[in-house]
């Protein structure tokens, strides 16, 4: 009888992950959109988009502070988290810079990279086995993001211009999962999701004052945001947080590797979302949807959830 309890229990368990894992791409997805939409209708300089994220990020940690009853860590736990904040606003520079010259739903796709990233980090920092079928499943993944990130130019095979700017970004976000793995594993989700907002806030500081660019583009686009877009733009954090939130609650419950495996269904989201909005509203999308653009992203997209299937 304890044995069939326990059983329940551990099965209960991989639900409550794997339902976090794939919820937390699904809304990250609609983010990418909405991020795609302001950067091509209402910021030119993307170079001051991680500030506001930065701005909106610090005030969101505080206030869920705050309504956690101001939780406290100890100064290593409280560092490691704060980076991991640190590093997911480096990420986001590179993210803006990809988003602003290239396809949603491509740069989506490029974010299957983090997966093998997280995999050699899990596995070199963390002590994480994989599996010969979680590693071929790594491996068509691979194959499917360099896949999307193929151009032909002049009878020449070339990576697309935000291949590498978004390898960066994988990175970053990589490093940021494992590192708040060795946290949350002696402590509650609630006590550092607060922290790792002001490491995003602490982030935006950094690039504020040691880069000239970022500053100086923040405060031209400053000029001419006005409350409405503020508005918008401080929704679309909202989101985002939601969405580092149910992937960091899918972390804290499963392996790292295989909850940042999980997110890749975020292409499938992305082609469906990309697909529905440039048919809506061709004059603010426009993804390829051709008949040649669709089939390779769904022959892409299938590779992904093939290499899914088998890590899982």
């Amino acid at each position: 009888m304890c044995f069939g309890s326990g059983s329940i229990s551990v099965r209960r368990l991989g639900m409550n992950w794997l339902f976090f894992a794939l919820l937390a791409p699904a809304v990250y997805a609609i983010v990418v959109f909405i991020d795609k939409y302001i950067l091509e209708k209402e910021i030119k300089d993307y170079r001051g988009m991680p500030i506001y994220s930065a701005i909106i990020a610090g005030i969101f940690g505080t206030l869920i502070w705050i309504g956690t009853g101001f939780p406290l860590l100890s100064l290593r736990d409280s560092i490691l988290i704060i980076l991991t904040g640190i590093l997911t606003i480096f990420g986001l520079a590179s993210y803006f810079k990809a988003l602003s010259t290239d396809e949603a739903s491509k740069v989506t796709f490029l974010f299957q990279m983090t997966p093998i990233i997280t995999l050699v980090l899990s596995f070199l920092i963390l002590g994480d086995k994989i599996s010969s079928f979680q590693l071929l499943g790594f491996l068509l993944i691979l194959f499917s993001t360099i896949g999307i990130s193929i151009e032909k130019s002049s009878k020449k095979l070339k990576f697309s211009n935000v291949f590498f700017l978004i390898l960066l970004t994988d990175f970053f976000w990589a490093s940021a999962y494992v590192l708040f793995k060795f946290v949350i594993e002696t402590n509650s989700f609630v006590k550092v999701i607060s922290y790792e907002s002001w490491g995003i806030g602490v982030g935006g500081f950094i690039l504020y004052h040691f880069f000239p660019s970022v500053k100086k583009a923040f405060k031209e686009v400053s000029k001419g945001v006005g409350s409405r877009i503020l508005w918008f733009i401080v929704v679309n954090e909202g989101i985002f947080l939601l969405s580092r939130f149910l992937t960091y609650l899918a972390i804290s419950k499963g392996p790292v590797a295989l909850v940042d495996v999980v997110g890749g269904t975020q292409v499938i989201f992305a082609i469906l979302y990309g697909l529905i909005l440039t048919l809506l509203f061709p004059k603010i999308f426009q993804e390829n949807i051709s008949r040649r653009g669709l089939t390779k992203k769904i022959l892409m997209g299938v590779l992904v959830l093939a290499g899914l299937w088998l890590v899982q």
